[in-house]
């Protein structure tokens, strides 16, 4: 899990389980964000355990879940990873006999049509799983709100180990909502980071567990923190 998250040159910012938040004041900065966190600009670094870690393989990137959002392709690989690796041995010796009678038709064909090509004889279990096409069900959805919850949700069926990015979702859900996805999270040990463009505080409470709020204000160059709301705000340079 994410530890924190360093913006040059910024001061380092902490992350805990859970839903954090990041609100930048001006679009150029979220820009920036965003692009650290695909892995395309290296100002923005990720820490593990007190180790730099590429965003590339820490880091599943949703986006702005009001556009379109394919659940496939976010997570069609951890569902065949998932499904492959929860196959009991009976299960696995009946979907390798039929993966042979498969093979075994599709090489006959190649015979009679005297093609020149080959068929591999290794067993591939996750082939046969992805030749399924398991697909994320999205009947349900009916709101922006329930697209946010099936990610979460999906997320966390699939154990999903990288810290989900989206954008915007502090203006797309109201407390209630917000505190359930921390919620869920935390259930299922994960981390979820928010990208917002303002320039206002969010606190949400919840008992003692509150959600980790890191609000930047980005008209300055340089940077304070105000310890204990998570809370950065600009230090006006004298003139």
């Amino acid at each position: 899990m994410i530890d924190s998250i360093v913006f040059y040159p910024l001061d380092s910012m902490s992350l805990e389980p859970g839903l954090n938040v990041i609100a930048c004041e001006l679009p150029s900065v979220l820009y920036k964000f965003v692009q650290g966190l695909r892995g395309e600009d290296d100002d923005v670094v990720l820490v593990e355990c007190d180790k730099e870690v590429l965003a590339a393989k820490k880091v599943l990137f949703v986006g702005d879940c009001a556009g379109v959002l394919d659940y496939d392709a976010l997570f069609q690989k951890a569902a065949v990873k998932k499904l492959n690796d929860g196959f009991n041995p009976e299960e696995l010796s009946r979907l390798l006999l039929l993966q042979t009678e498969i093979k075994s038709i599709i090489q006959e064909e190649i015979w009679r049509e005297n093609l020149p090509l080959s068929i591999l004889d290794e067993a591939d279990i996750k082939s046969m799983i992805a030749m399924a096409k398991p697909r994320v069900d999205t009947s349900s959805l009916g709101s922006l709100y329930d697209k946010i919850q099936l990610v979460v949700d999906t997320a966390g069926a699939l154990a999903e180990g990288r810290m989900l990015v989206m954008l915007h979702i502090t203006q797309y859900c109201d407390n209630g909502q917000l505190l359930y996805l921390h919620r869920e999270l935390l259930r299922h040990h994960m981390q979820l980071l928010d990208l917002e463009c303002c320039d206002k505080k969010v606190l949400l409470t919840e008992g003692r567990s509150r959600i980790s709020m890191e609000i930047m204000f980005s008209s300055h160059r340089t940077f304070r923190i105000l310890q204990g709301y998570r809370f950065q705000m600009p230090v006006r340079s004298k003139t």
